[in-house]
């Protein structure tokens, strides 16, 4: 694997998300990855990753996943995310608030080839609801 092509990968998938292009996104995965975050029981394939970012599409006015580090090598990359965006619309039963969202995660990436095939998310898995709520 040529050295930075898990990090070009991953900001392919990002650049495509960042232009509401879901599908863009799950295009650098492999159809059978999963994401397991921290906190769920249970990992999200990607029918439940392509529903959940398609929701937060619909329902974040500028919506904005920023690279605040990238790091790869031998089939494995690390990212520091920061997710930003404004509530205009209903999003997990909750009417838009107009406040803006600040989120801070880590994911780690499996790649395989020019896919990525696993990764695992680490941080305030209901950050969002949180500060949606006033509660941050």
């Amino acid at each position: 694997m040529v050295s930075g092509s898990e990090e070009d990968l991953i900001r392919g998938c990002i650049a495509a998300l960042n232009s509401g292009d879901v599908a863009g996104y799950l295009a650098g995965f492999s159809p059978d990855a999963l994401r397991w975050v921290d906190g769920l029981d249970t990992p999200l394939t990607l029918s439940d990753v392509r529903e959940s970012l398609s929701q937060m599409v619909m329902a974040f006015d500028r919506l904005h996943l920023q690279e605040d580090l990238l790091f790869g090598c031998s089939g494995h990359a690390c990212a520091r995310w920061t997710l930003r965006g404004v509530h205009t619309g209903v999003y997990g039963g909750i009417a838009p608030t107009h406040r803006e969202i600040d989120v801070q995660t880590c994911e780690v990436y499996a790649v395989v080839g020019d896919r990525i095939t696993e990764s695992r998310v680490y941080g305030d898995a209901l950050g969002v609801f949180t500060q949606l709520s006033g509660d941050r």
